[in-house]
């Protein structure tokens, strides 16, 4: 929970500094075209500088901070991490303890129906993951794969079974599976670097 509020505060001062920035550049624009163009109206609003920068900078932070919650953008807040993997789904991280994903593709929230993962990988839209007996609800078979386009799962008791299906469709095999904290940092890694400085 601290490290949630720690997160939260973090990016709250980080939208606040993004926004001042960007409020500061759009009004020096502003005071440039003014200069060039001798503009009525940019005048008239010129006029009340202080108010108008205020009222921007709470537009554009009020626009940065829900953005930061979009689906892509949304990783989760502090030692509850979450990583979008396509189609409106995706996979959560609760204390860093366990993985989850909702067998039932329709769903996108979570409750009762999620499934515990292990090692997993996403390709070419499809989720091929190992599933997890920690929980006592766990199910009996130990491979699935849900096809993200068709919202369709096949769910494998062995690996053998998983293993001929993934040869057939072309799909990646066990050995190239790995743990959601890898899938984390990569998906980070991955993230063009203006984008990690420019938003937030």
């Amino acid at each position: 929970m601290f490290l949630q509020l720690f997160g939260l505060i973090a990016l709250i001062i980080k939208t606040i500094v993004l926004s001042t920035i960007y409020t500061t550049i759009i009004f020096i624009g502003l005071y440039l075209i003014l200069k060039k163009t001798k503009n009525i109206w940019l005048e008239n609003r010129m006029k009340y500088k202080i108010k108008n920068w205020l009222f921007l900078h709470f537009v554009i932070s009020l626009g940065l901070f829900a953005f930061s919650f979009s689906y892509w953008q949304d990783t989760g807040l502090g030692d509850n991490p979450q990583l979008p993997i396509g189609y409106g789904q995706i996979i959560y991280s609760p204390d860093f303890a366990w993985t989850n994903f909702y067998p039932d593709l329709e769903k996108t929230r979570l409750n009762k129906d999620e499934l515990q993962i292990g090692n997993f990988i996403v390709k070419d839209n499809f989720l091929c993951a190992e599933v997890s007996h920690q929980n006592t609800n766990s199910p009996t078979f130990n491979f699935i794969v849900c096809n993200l386009t068709t919202k369709i799962n096949r769910t494998f008791d062995t690996e053998k079974d998983y293993a001929e299906y993934t040869r057939k469709n072309n799909l990646p095999f066990k050995n190239q599976f790995y743990n959601s904290d890898k899938h984390y940092d990569e998906y980070f890694a991955n993230k063009p670097k203006w984008r990690r400085w420019l938003l937030p």
